[in-house]
């Protein structure tokens, strides 16, 4: 078996009162795992999408070496290349919380202004990391499997039909 963690599935978070999000468990047992059987998450934006990112430890490692291997291939193909600039775009935006053994993080407030998040945040696993988004702009990004937002969509209308905003 291969030592690449790979997400999936989906879930909704609701702030609490402390304004903490829950890591759903699927993916927090996975970031534990990728986090050397810590409770360390990293989060960061999202540089296309508008929506933060998640992952554990070794997904930080894994853009460092990517950054070396590009770095690579551009001496090899006399091609110039800016391992530094690119080592800040991918590692520079990278925030460590902390979260505890039921999944509640702070998302740091600068990658929660960036992806325009609120009190819901909807995660949403699409391989080496996962995506964290504003519902409303999930829905509202063509990009993305109609599925999803259609998902999306169904929960913020039942969140509405109930009294919640």
């Amino acid at each position: 078996m291969s030592d690449v963690i790979l997400y999936s599935g989906n879930a909704f978070s609701v702030a609490d009162g402390k304004g903490r999000f829950v890591l759903p468990l699927e993916m927090r047992k996975l970031v534990r795992q990728a986090s050397g059987d810590e409770n360390r998450l990293c989060l960061s934006v999202h540089m296309d999408n508008g929506c933060a990112t998640g992952f554990g430890l070794s997904h930080k490692r894994f853009l460092f070496d990517e950054v070396a291997e590009l770095e690579r291939l551009a001496r090899e193909a006399n091609r110039p290349f800016n391992g530094d600039l690119e080592r800040e775009n991918r590692l520079g935006t990278i925030e460590d919380v902390n979260f505890d053994d039921g999944g509640r993080f702070f998302l740091h407030p600068d990658i929660k202004d960036e992806a325009g998040i609120t009190d819901v945040a909807f995660f949403y696993g699409v391989g080496r990391y996962f995506q964290i988004w504003n519902p409303q702009a999930l829905v509202e990004s063509p990009d993305r499997p109609a599925l999803i937002r259609n998902k999306v969509k169904r929960w913020l209308d039942a969140r509405v039909a109930e009294g919640g905003k």
